[in-house]
């Protein structure tokens, strides 16, 4: 009993060492809750409550206007409204939300790869709840076996042709075709429909 309550205080005690259980359980604005928050150095909602607690002057955070304006910029670029309005308020130019961008930029490749890998991902097969044959049984839907028809074929004799004039039809096109800024120039010449296609530099 004393080693399951022992167990459970050692893990209460971990987790209360996470940034994120500190923000959500802390008293705001306390020296614990902002360095919580400037733990998490890449999220827009603890920059910005970083600089508040630079503001508030909480022990450990000094009112630094540099430091103040410092954590509301890095909030702002990520694309927090307030730290934009805080700045304005302190005269402070507003940055560009480049780091906002970034990340929507990120997410939106992530969210394409993987729909491209469940995409070319193979449906997984039918599973087989068979009672008489639980390893999959004979199987139930053969190959359909389709009949061979065969077509008569009809012969005639050709005809000779002696001189006669066969007019020859002749077209030829080019394309420019480039791969990964290699280019080829490939050259298509049809003589009555037999096609060749040659490629040079």
């Amino acid at each position: 009993m004393h080693r399951i309550l022992f167990a459970g205080v050692a893990l209460l005690g971990l987790a209360g060492c996470t940034p994120d259980l500190t923000l959500a359980t802390a008293q705001p604005y306390t020296p614990e809750w902002c360095q919580a928050a400037k733990a998490q150095t890449t999220v827009a909602n603890s920059l910005f409550a970083v600089a508040r607690c630079h503001e508030r002057n909480v022990p450990g955070f000094a009112s630094d206007e540099a430091v103040i304006n410092y954590y509301f910029t890095e909030a702002a670029r990520r694309g927090h409204v307030e730290a934009g309005a805080a700045l304005a308020a302190r005269g402070q130019p507003l940055p560009d939300d480049d780091l906002r961008r970034e990340a929507v930029a990120r997410a939106e490749a992530e969210r394409n790869r993987q729909a491209m890998i469940t995409a070319l991902r193979p449906p997984p097969p039918p599973r087989n709840n068979s009672v008489l044959f639980p390893n999959g049984g004979p199987n139930m839907n053969p190959t359909p076996v389709r009949p061979v028809v065969s077509t008569p074929t009809i012969t005639t004799p050709r005809p000779t042709v002696t001189n006669v004039n066969i007019r020859e039809n002749r077209t030829t096109s080019t394309r420019r075709n480039c791969v990964n800024n290699v280019c080829r120039t490939e050259t298509t010449t049809c003589v009555n429909g037999r096609c060749t296609t040659s490629v040079s530099q």
